[in-house]
């Protein structure tokens, strides 16, 4: 017999808070006009025909055609798989996500292959032509997590592609519709030998502007975290950053669960989920346990998502368990904003015994909340279940973000939403849950908030921008350019600064380098900290700002080679960025 781990039971004291909000989804599969019946594996929400409603394309497998229902409005969606030509390349599919790779305007679809060939669709006006052969992306068999990612920021999408037993494969946009496999060259191929890739996803999880990769695995291989750095590389900081788990890890996602301003990590896996929690040191910390979220033993977890399902303000997490494997149900855990979550019981209608792995989320019926849509093998309850969210929610806003030429619908931007002293945060990415995307419009919730002081946007290429002005409970439309380059969110009534333009010079250094800022108030304190790799804090001291651009002198002619984490601090308000000593 196999012994993974054994495990001392203790007596635990379970404190139930009560939840204010009645959670309700309701399964209108059949009635939205959802019929697939087979085996499903990712799901993918993204307006393919540029209506402003979110479609779903459904990675099938069994001889299945891949399945895109347009969504014509109030929860309704009709099939448009062959009328969309999509559906005419049969496939054992696993993992669609979409991007606009050639910058067109439109959403361009690569769908994962299960076994043999996997496909690249250039779409052409709500029409999609198979562009496979001639794009040079050459992928088969066990195709895994998959993400789009403009990751040297030149303004095109680049396809990285998680695989099973074989090293990833990280496909650069040669901005001429072909692609070039880079993934051995930016030290980016995971798993040299054997390895497991299950899930990925990019996100900044040290907040320097730039994408950084994780990666799940299973058998507890270890997952494994990728930072980008300044020279065009990625470096495995899984070991130093307390990441690289052993796990038998399946889907990852990415949200700020205390809204401190950095992104946490929750993965579902075999029996015990994980949830990391992010430092300003760049060190997280697993509280699966004490948080009340790594569910029940013997679950089987796959699809997982971070969202606001009340919408009070704090992010919530849903799993998509396979019931086919221990008879476990799916888990809703709700934020009660204290590092702990409340698990939802069987009466919101959410936990289904779906037999579910891909997961994604949007609010189809655009009506303020998160409904949800789940592909997993037949079950009494279906295959494909699309839950809609009749909860009862507080006000929202939602966000839709685009650039004018490269890279147009902003994939991978960081989004900070401010509102009376709170700092809500958020990230636009294409491939994550397991196998599978979620929309690319940006929500929020706001609880009884009718008015938000700003929106901060820092774009894929690092640079910031604050729009203001906004109104709560639609879809605000934020176009690149259009708001203002200075990054200022001070209002009165709540006495907040911030830090503009952060910048450290030179970096690399050798031994001393300056930290520059410009600062809207004279006298303030100013925090500087700074960790070394393994999170270890060496340098702590305060600064009095002058109403005006401020220098601080760092040397750090007593310590070694390598890298560094600045952290400032003024208003309540972190800064991140990466130096190298380079003795």
């Amino acid at each position: 017999m196999n012994f993974h781990c054994i495990k001392f039971l203790v007596p635990v004291l379970v404190l139930v808070i009560p939840i204010s909000a009645e959670i309700l989804f309701t399964d209108v599969t059949q009635s939205a006009g959802i019929t697939f019946s087979g085996n499903a594996e990712g799901v993918c929400v993204f307006d393919y025909n540029n209506d402003g409603l979110d479609d779903i394309l459904i990675a099938t497998r069994g001889g299945a055609n891949v399945l895109l229902y347009k969504n014509t409005g109030n929860m309704h969606f009709i099939d448009v798989s062959f009328e969309s030509n999509i559906g005419n390349t049969l496939m054992e599919a696993r993992t669609p996500i979409a991007s606009d790779y050639d910058n067109d305007g439109d959403l361009d679809v690569f769908v994962g292959a299960v076994s043999g060939q996997s496909h690249l669709f250039k779409n052409e006006n709500g029409t999609f032509q198979n562009v496979t052969d001639l794009s040079g992306i050459s992928v088969f068999d066990q195709v895994r997590g998959s993400s789009w990612v403009d990751y040297d920021n030149d303004g095109s999408l680049d396809l990285y592609v998680g695989l099973l037993l074989e090293t990833n494969k990280f496909y650069k946009n040669n901005g001429d519709g072909t692609f070039t496999d880079i993934a051995i060259n930016v030290s980016a191929a995971g798993p040299m030998v054997g390895g497991i890739v299950m899930g990925l996803g990019f996100f900044d999880y040290d907040r320097d502007g730039d994408q950084d990769l994780y990666i799940t695995q299973d058998n507890n291989n270890g997952n494994i975290l990728l930072r980008y750095e300044y020279y065009g590389a990625f470096t495995n900081v899984s070991i130093p950053t307390n990441t690289g788990i052993q796990v038998m890890g399946m889907g990852v996602t990415f949200g700020d669960i205390n809204r401190d301003g950095l992104f946490d990590i929750y993965t579902t896996n075999l029996s015990n989920n994980a949830l990391l929690l992010n430092s300003y040191s760049g060190v997280f910390t697993d509280i699966s346990t004490t948080s009340g979220t790594d569910d029940t033993p013997g679950s089987m977890g796959w699809g997982t998502m971070f969202f606001d399902v009340d919408n009070d303000g704090w992010i919530d997490i849903y799993n998509n368990n396979e019931t086919g494997f221990a008879g476990i149900k799916n888990s809703l855990f709700i934020n009660n904003g204290d590092l702990t979550f409340q698990s939802i019981e069987d009466e919101s209608g959410a936990l289904l015994r779906n037999n579910g792995y891909g997961a994604a989320y949007s609010d189809f019926d655009q009506d303020g909340d998160i409904d949800i849509i789940l592909a997993g093998r037949s079950s009494t309850v279906g295959s494909v279940n699309l839950l809609k969210n009749d909860s009862d929610t507080g006000n929202y806003i939602t966000l839709k973000l685009s650039q004018s030429d490269s890279n147009i619908f902003a994939i991978g931007s960081t989004i900070e939403l401010h509102h009376s002293g709170i700092k809500q945060l958020r990230h636009l990415s294409s491939g994550s849950s397991y196998c599978s995307q979620n929309t690319f419009n940006v929500h929020y919730g706001l609880e009884d908030e009718m008015e938000i002081d700003s929106v901060v946007v820092f774009w894929p290429d690092g640079e910031s921008e604050t729009f203001t002005g906004l109104t709560v409970n639609i879809k605000n439309h934020l176009n690149r350019g259009q708001g203002s380059e200075v990054l200022g969110i001070a209002q009165e009534d709540h006495n907040r600064m911030e830090i503009i333009g952060m910048t450290i010079q030179p970096n690399p250094f050798n031994p001393k380098t300056e930290i520059i800022f410009r600062a809207n108030d004279n006298n303030k304190i100013a925090q500087l900290f700074v960790y070394d790799i393994s999170g270890k804090q060496i340098i702590e001291k305060n600064i009095f700002t002058q109403k005006s651009i401020n220098k601080i002198s760092l040397d750090l002619n007593r310590y070694a080679s390598g890298l560094y984490f600045v952290r400032l601090i003024y208003g309540g308000k972190s800064h991140f960025k990466k130096v190298t000593l380079l003795n």
